[in-house]
């Protein structure tokens, strides 16, 4: 039994593969396995991401698919049927291309029982939002005891004009004296989280990451292994 998580690219796939190295330990304990795979960049997510998760519901009654695309840039599909101004769009989009998949390429008329094991959700913005929520580890992982700055509560609702990966490239400047890299940088501070509670909450138990969590709670509730 498997769980399919498609994502734009690689560095989503390490950000994810990196902080539920605990959680898909104990998944393996009860015979789930989490396969994380990139679908290159969002145009493609798009084109592939229909055939890819009703490919996988049709081939076994218990896996279950999730799409995690990046919610922004959304401006360059306002004109396509990919358009899509909020996460509510975005998931919509996404249901709608694995119906289509599964009645067009599969040839199911019912799709109601398959489409029940796909989940879509979105990083809202980037997975740079999770370091942002890693805020102990970050801070570690810079070797600072400074504040690291304000920023938006929850992480997910930064704006596209300062979205988490711009804040986090100008934090690594600042407190690190270098460029932030990218895959490296995200599996470091990352691997640096032994509760995953810990990104999803801050100290005073405010939600950091509402569609990340909610994302979590799904899998984790079909499956019958809490990801925290």
């Amino acid at each position: 039994m498997k769980v399919w998580v498609f994502v734009e690219g690689a560095s989503d796939c390490i950000a994810l593969e990196t902080l539920w190295t605990g959680w898909r330990q104990r998944l393996r304990q009860k015979g789930w396995g989490i396969q994380i795979v990139s679908l290159d960049d969002k145009a493609r997510f798009f084109r592939k991401i229909g055939r890819r998760a009703a490919e996988k519901l049709v081939n076994d009654p218990n896996d279950l698919a999730i799409g995690l695309p990046d919610l922004y840039p959304n401006s360059v599909y306002a004109n396509s049927e990919f358009r899509h101004q909020d996460l509510g769009e975005l998931c919509h989009v996404q249901r709608d291309l694995v119906e289509k998949a599964l009645r067009e390429v599969f040839q199911i008329a019912t799709t109601q029982q398959y489409l029940r094991r796909f989940h879509a959700s979105a990083f809202k913005h980037d997975a740079e939002m999770l370091l942002l929520a890693a805020k102990h580890a970050l801070r570690q992982h810079l070797g600072t005891s400074e504040r690291l700055g304000k920023w938006r509560k929850p992480v997910e609702d930064q704006n596209q004009q300062a979205p988490p990966k711009r804040i986090v490239e100008r934090l690594f400047k600042e407190k690190a004296g270098r460029a932030y890299l990218e895959t490296r940088d995200t599996r470091s501070v990352l691997n640096r989280v032994t509760d995953l509670s810990t990104v999803l909450y801050d100290d005073n138990r405010q939600l950091q990451c509402p569609a990340f969590k909610e994302m979590l709670d799904w899998i984790g509730s079909a499956v019958g292994v809490p990801a925290y």
